[in-house]
């Protein structure tokens, strides 16, 4: 363990380790009073070799738990202040259901009672990608799952639970909504402290060679009062994410837009739902011809910026404005034929390319207060952009951006800090002069207001880093 100090800020090092057995990739839990949790996986679609590890506020290992799945799948794991709630779907043979239980573990690792169930799942909603949710509020005391089904007469049904998060129901509801199911998909949805649940969800509403329009809507639920709102029918949103706005306890959508049946982003859109939620407040704000110029680097349209903007953080103001970080990303595939032996065969790599970041302050009337791009060019072949990205801090008078510049050859992390007025400041967090050092933007994940736990990967060998900001 090792601590170095660095304008402002604290860095702490764990020892580096070589990760045993076949759990190799890392998950940053949250920490307390007890220590930092992580979960190790062997793979994405988490189904085998979990494994709980408890860290001191050291970074020293202190204490591992493998959790036995037993032919099931691990579905959400959250730390509450009950203790850490671990949630799993296995396949009821007799049913053919999956069925989804919940099971609590101390801050010690051990199991606490028995798994409780949750639900019964349809086997083709087995995931959190398709139209299967579920999520915990703000406050750690709700918690919210969704899962949809096809209806004879080819609707879709949604079937909503809340819970408290001892996992006891407080309501359910079973709706069919007059949609394809199809042609609809749940994008996202957020369950607030009031116990409000807000769905971000889009609709197919025509296919003309191969131009696919969508209708988005926002349902909210209340009780058992369900409310349907479009939020756009004219502009086409290319890029959403659905944010919790905190001081307000409501959910917010933002969204990058464009014209239909045109490529490119032209501008921003705002939507929440009015005091009473029974409206909804919709705000544009169009980039204009001079930005887009200002902001194109790797673009090649007129009057309009790349699709491949996707918004991975938006930060709502006290004032009522927002902040938005996008990164401009593309996945390339490349065939070839070589020759093996004489004999002819083919060859496919995916490359990544994780290129600008684009941060736009708004203010609270949806008009640009000022812009930062910033750039980055990460490209590596086959290791799904497992380097690539960026780790987002957010304090209160600054945001820290993070990320590998190895792939420029200078092998350095940098960092950037803008404040709220966009003063900027860049500065190389590690020199790897003499040490071989690689964060992991997907694993990494602040833990308080002013701390951030970032998995590494130190002369291939794991290391937890843990920057304290002053």
């Amino acid at each position: 363990m090792s601590i170095t100090g660095a304008n402002a800020q604290v860095l702490q090092w764990s020892n580096p380790t070589k990760i045993k057995g076949s759990a190799v990739f890392s998950k940053v839990i949250g920490e307390n009073e007890k220590g930092i949790f992580l979960m190790r996986y062997r793979n994405r679609f988490y189904s085998k070799n979990i494994i709980l590890e408890r860290y001191s506020h050291l970074l020293a290992l202190d204490q591992t738990k493998s959790i036995d799945l037993r032919n099931a799948r691990l579905m959400k794991i959250v730390m509450t202040t009950n203790g850490i709630l671990i949630i799993k779907s296995k396949y009821n043979r007799n049913t053919t259901l999956n069925d989804l239980s919940g099971q609590y573990y101390d801050f010690d690792l051990k199991a606490i009672g028995s798994p409780k169930q949750l639900a019964s799942i349809p086997p083709k909603e087995f995931g959190d990608r398709g139209n299967f949710r579920l999520r915990v509020s703000d406050d750690l005391q709700l918690l919210s799952l969704i899962y949809t089904e096809q209806s004879p007469s080819k609707n879709i049904i949604l079937h909503h639970k809340l819970l408290t998060i001892e996992q006891q129901l407080i309501s359910s509801k079973n709706v069919e909504l007059p949609f394809d199911y199809q042609k609809f998909l749940i994008q996202d949805f957020i369950v607030t402290n009031d116990s409000s649940v807000n769905f971000l969800c889009k609709t197919i509403v025509k296919e003309r060679k191969k131009v696919v329009s969508y209708v988005h809507r926002l349902f909210h639920l209340k009780d058992t009062i369900l409310h349907d709102f479009i939020i756009a029918d004219k502009a086409s949103l290319k890029s959403t994410k659905m944010i919790y706005d905190r001081i307000n306890d409501q959910a917010i959508i933002v969204g990058f837009y464009g014209a239909e049946d045109q490529y490119g982003v032209i501008g921003t859109l705002f939507y929440q739902l009015n005091e009473s939620r029974t409206e909804g407040i919709i705000k544009l704000g169009n980039f204009g011809e001079e930005f887009i110029n200002n902001v194109k680097v790797n673009d090649r349209n007129d009057g309009a910026l790349s699709e491949g903007y996707g918004i991975i953080e938006a930060i709502p103001r006290s004032d009522g404005g927002i902040m938005i970080i996008a990164e401009q990303k593309e996945i390339a595939t490349e065939d070839d034929i070589i020759l093996v032996n004489g004999i002819p065969q083919s060859t496919s790599k995916n490359i990544y390319n994780f290129n600008e970041l684009l941060i736009i302050n708004f203010d609270s009337s949806a008009f640009i207060d000022w812009h930062k791009v910033i750039t980055k060019n990460q490209t590596t072949v086959n290791d799904g952009g497992y380097f690539s990205s960026v780790v987002v801090f957010i304090g209160d008078k600054f945001i820290q951006l993070l990320y590998n510049d190895q792939f420029r050859s200078s092998g350095d992390v940098m960092q950037y800090t803008i404040y709220n007025n966009g003063y900027e400041v860049s500065s190389k967090l590690l020199k790897t002069e003499l040490d071989f050092v690689a964060i992991i933007p997907s694993e990494s994940k602040q833990v308080s207001s002013n701390k951030l736990i970032v998995p590494t990967s130190k002369n291939r060998r794991f290391s937890l880093l843990k920057i304290v900001y002053n």
